[in-house]
């Protein structure tokens, strides 16, 4: 393996796994392969509320927002 592989090999097992999708995005790109499939939706999140939370969204951000 050459010089560069390796230092390209060990400054990838250094980045954070937050920093992992941009390069191999990068990667993917130089190389004309199509991403993976499946869908990454890190902003995802569900919880428990009221019934009409949604309907009551702006009197909410209103109160909170001090508007």
């Amino acid at each position: 393996m050459s010089a560069m592989r390796e230092e390209l090999h060990h400054l990838v097992d250094r980045l954070p796994e937050a920093e992992l999708r941009p390069a191999l995005e990068l990667i993917r790109g130089r190389l004309d392969e199509p991403a993976a499939k499946g869908r990454d939706l890190p902003f995802f999140a569900s919880f428990d509320a009221e019934p009409d939370l949604a309907a009551r969204h702006e009197e909410i951000l209103r109160f909170e927002m001090g508007r």
